[in-house]
């Protein structure tokens, strides 16, 4: 029995040395695909830039899109699935638009549209269309597209039109400038202006501070003074902010926001004389700039015309205010002529409530986050 076992042993030595070396190239073969779950293939955009609008084809291998979106698009015969395609386009078009952008170095962001979704033997071509902000400046174009699932990915980069340029975009290099876009004075101050008002139509929060501000008031000189010292005070951080001068975090100055409407939506509960109002609505419009700012932070400023931008987007919110005012103050007339030519004091405080109640809400949703 022991000269059986000693006979035996260097076979079965090698038996298990043969196994082990079969376990280590499974739990091998499992790490690299864990490591590099899928290799892709070349991804591209051919992009025609006129003016301030790039038309775009982005170009995506069908089974790039089914790793990275779990789909079933690549066919058996190593085509696209018609059926698959157009279930999911929109996924494709939300991918597409989260992993290509275009920007203007230091300024805004271009706007994003993505078209129609075809099918190119076993590729899938998304039409895109980005509309620039006036301003100009140095346009980039950057991707991050299979970049979760493959780190060695590639991207090619066409440009034609009013620039040519030819780049590949890989993890390493993830960016190209594209052009350098010229601006156009009349365009910048238009859009900024527009932006400004609309921002006030909006933003609910600026608004119904204004609002609960007027209720009381019946003549124009005292309103006046009240909303020129709001527009005066918030022009002042506004300004400071955008231009770095003064940083204040966002979260806080939101959360302040929202106390000021509480406070001045309570305060007409006791105090029908706006004469002396402007006072506060001077310190509540410091608090207001910083939340413009932030705004219009996210929004983008041009890098050559920030002044321009910044004037006409304070306009902007100047003519809001004032278009707010004259509505609500037609309103509030018109109430008063219903009820024998004076306020109505029920009016004013349920209005007043209401807004309290919404100041109350924005505040501790901006607390919790």
């Amino acid at each position: 029995m022991i000269r059986s076992v000693a006979l035996n042993g260097p076979a079965v030595s090698q038996k298990l040395r043969a196994r082990l070396r079969g376990v280590l190239l499974v739990f091998a073969t499992l790490f690299a695909n864990c490591a590099w779950p899928h290799a892709t293939q070349l991804s591209s955009a051919r992009l025609v830039l006129q003016g301030r609008v790039v038309e775009a084809f982005i170009e995506m291998d069908a089974r790039d899109l089914d790793a990275a979106l779990h789909t079933r698009l690549a066919d058996s015969a190593g085509g696209v699935s018609p059926d698959a395609l157009r279930t999911n386009a929109a996924a494709i078009a939300a991918l597409t638009v989260a992993g290509t952008s275009l920007s203007f170095e230091g300024g805004a962001p271009c706007h994003p549209a993505p078209g129609t979704v075809d099918a190119k033997a076993g590729h899938v071509v998304l039409a895109m269309r980005w509309t620039c902000p006036p301003g100009g400046g140095v346009l980039a174009y950057s991707v991050s597209l299979f970049h979760d699932i493959d780190p060695a990915a590639k991207h090619i980069v066409a440009l034609s039109g009013d620039a040519k340029r030819f780049a590949l975009l890989s993890v390493a290099t993830p960016r190209v400038v594209l052009a350098t876009v010229a601006g156009n004075v009349a365009d910048v101050g238009w859009h900024y202006f527009v932006t400004g008002i609309e921002h006030i139509a909006l933003g609910w929060d600026h608004m119904a501070f204004v609002v609960a501000v007027i209720l009381w008031g019946r003549r124009p000189w005292p309103l006046l003074r009240v909303i020129t010292a709001f527009t005066l005070a918030h022009s002042i951080t506004l300004a400071l902010a955008v231009l770095d001068v003064v940083s204040v975090p966002a979260g806080p100055v939101e959360v302040l926001i929202a106390l000021s409407i509480v406070y001045v939506a309570a305060e007409n509960f006791f105090v029908r004389d706006i004469e002396r109002r402007w006072r506060l609505t001077f310190l509540f419009g410091l608090i207001h700039g910083f939340g413009f700012a932030g705004a219009l932070r996210e929004f983008g400023l041009p890098p050559d015309a920030v002044g321009l931008a910044l004037a006409a987007f304070n306009v902007g919110v100047e003519v809001g205010q004032i278009g707010v005012v004259i509505a609500g103050l037609g309103l509030l007339m018109a109430a008063d002529a219903l009820h024998g030519g004076g306020r109505d004091p029920r009016l004013v405080k349920g209005l007043s409530a209401a807004l309290m109640i919404c100041g109350i809400l924005w505040t501790v949703q901006r607390a919790i986050g």
